[in-house]
């Protein structure tokens, strides 16, 4: 009876480390999937071109259905910063994209010559023309693009104030 109470308590023994290190496993995997580090640096970028995407968006628009961003010209931020800045813009949609991965839908957008933009249908093209840029100072054009007659380029001295980009509209190109 010894001997099995025993055996016993070594297989709850052997139960119980087995749980423990599933446990621990579990929260190692837990913290490798936190969200990835962003700078401040990266964070001030961030907060700029969201800025002006937004404010270029509210100069003029083709709708809101969905918005694209042209993630290539986000100078400076790594590619969990650049789904940030998607994340900020979802406020203008519910549907934000890459550009490269809705570029070819038809849905989406209008053709001419089988292949080239000609308009959105019922969303807007955005991205950032990067002058100039410090930690506190940049010039900055905003790009809100809803068809090859349809586009407005918004250019602005930013200003990094109270920790937030505050914009001065300094000139705007139309198409």
């Amino acid at each position: 009876m010894h001997k099995m109470l025993c055996g016993l308590l070594v297989a709850a023994l052997v139960f119980l480390a087995g749980c423990m290190e599933t446990g621990s496993e579990t929260r190692q995997d837990d913290s490798s999937r936190t969200a990835p580090q962003i700078s401040a640096e990266e964070q001030r970028r961030i907060d700029l071109y969201a800025a002006v995407m937004k404010a270029a968006f509210a100069e003029e628009n083709g709708g809101s259905a969905f918005i694209a961003v042209h993630l290539d010209t986000l100078a400076g931020l790594s590619d969990p910063a650049k789904t940030l800045v998607l994340e900020e813009l979802a406020e203008l949609s519910p549907h934000v994209y890459d550009f490269d991965d809705v570029k070819t839908d038809a849905s989406k957008f209008e053709f001419y010559d089988g292949k080239r933009h000609s308009r959105t249908l019922d969303g807007t093209v955005l991205w950032i023309e990067l002058e100039e840029y410090s930690d506190t100072h940049a010039i900055i054009t905003g790009v809100s693009w809803f068809g090859v007659l349809g586009a407005v380029f918004p250019t602005y001295e930013a200003f990094y104030e109270n920790d937030s980009w505050q914009l001065r509209l300094i000139r705007m190109a139309i198409s």
